[in-house]
């Protein structure tokens, strides 16, 4: 009878055990950024997920995406998180720290409608960030419909640009395929960029500091400007215009990076809803952005800004954060005389 007693007890902590198991498997640990861009997620990610699938999302709040990384591989052999929300170096140190899942791509219905740039092994991209120009139309007396009208000598003294290091260092590489060039033959972007500089107002190091020379009348013109941005500067008066110049626009993602974490098939399950039409449409709302589905609507207040995708075009950051420390020395030696 002792046995038997035994057997049964053994069998009720064996079941009890796998509903326990059952329950902690049906909630992911997403790490992102918290305040605005938290309420948003839960509002169109986490709620709905929860409702369709039953699984449950916490948000791990993070501060900058490096030091995020640092954190993450701390704890690289008790890993507690599921999904990081990033961008393309940091996965890829990630990656090389040996932290990160390969992402099933069969698994995902919606990555059809995800362009091939937004999509890899150890990647999903989840939303845009485009950069054009903003310029004062009463000011300025022709309107800018491509990128090399920012050399026009009409211009002299009246364009703002952001720093070397601004934006990942995209602008320097931005003139550099102006100029025929490439990461790995920056030199027409300096052949460009001298042909710029007598045009150059003031140098930004920041959003706001753009967005004030703008509106404030210091500068007529200001390039590598998301467009997330001009919303703020066309409160400012409707002289201020958004182009996003010929012949093609520069543009970055964040991105899904799957850890090694307890819940990768939840996870998974979880990249998917987030990339599908209606949460990309919700979420890029809320916090403006361009959804990284093509099939999605680009938010009313953004859309008359945003280029077709195929006009696109995406930088390696990867490989730029390996020579950005060089690309902004020679910037600051040629363009600031430093």
């Amino acid at each position: 009878m002792m046995v038997k007693a035994r057997s049964v007890l053994l069998a009720a902590a064996a079941l009890l055990a796998g509903i326990g198991g059952a329950e902690a498997q049906q909630k992911i640990v997403l790490q992102s950024w918290g305040g605005t861009w938290g309420d948003a997620m839960k509002e169109a990610w986490f709620e709905p997920f929860e409702k369709e699938t039953g699984i449950q999302v916490e948000l791990r709040p993070q501060g900058s995406m490096m030091d995020a990384l640092a954190k993450l591989v701390a704890q690289k052999d008790r890993m507690d998180v599921d999904l990081w929300i990033t961008g393309m170096t940091p996965t890829a140190l990630a990656d090389e720290a040996g932290i990160l899942e390969t992402i099933p791509r069969g698994k995902l219905t919606n990555a059809e409608h995800l362009p091939d740039a937004l999509i890899g092994d150890k990647y999903v991209g989840v939303w845009n960030t485009i950069y054009g120009v903003a310029y004062n139309k009463e000011t300025v007396p022709f309107p800018i419909t491509k990128w090399s009208d920012l050399l026009d000598e009409r211009l002299a003294g009246q364009v703002g640009i952001p720093h070397a290091t601004g934006y990942g260092g995209k602008f320097i590489l931005l003139l550099g395929w102006l100029g025929g060039g490439d990461v790995d033959n920056i030199d027409p972007a300096f052949e460009v960029a001298a042909q710029l500089k007598p045009n150059i107002g003031i140098i930004s190091k920041s959003d706001p500091e753009a967005i004030k020379f703008l509106t404030s009348g210091e500068v007529d013109v200001a390039a590598m400007m998301p467009p997330g941005n001009f919303v703020q500067i066309r409160e400012a008066g409707p002289q201020f215009e958004f182009v996003a110049p010929e012949p093609f626009v520069p543009a970055n993602f964040n991105n899904f990076a799957l850890l090694k974490g307890p819940n990768t098939e939840a996870a998974v399950k979880f990249i998917d809803f987030a990339i599908s039409k209606q949460a990309q449409e919700e979420l890029a709302r809320r916090v403006l952005v361009i959804p990284a589905n093509t099939q999605a609507a680009i938010p009313e207040e953004l859309a008359p800004f945003a280029p077709p995708p195929e006009r696109l075009r995406y930088p390696d950051e990867v490989a730029i954060t390996k020579v950005l420390p060089d690309w902004a020395e020679r910037w600051d030696r040629v363009i600031q005389g430093r």
